[in-house]
């Protein structure tokens, strides 16, 4: 339950914060 919590928060965040392609860059340079 948690764990599916935080994982739509993530996307609802991610979505309004950042686009999608910034967020894959984000992970290719860490």
């Amino acid at each position: 339950e948690k764990q599916k919590e935080g994982k739509k928060r993530m996307k609802s965040i991610g979505s309004v914060e950042i686009p999608q392609e910034a967020f894959v860059e984000v992970l290719k340079t860490s």
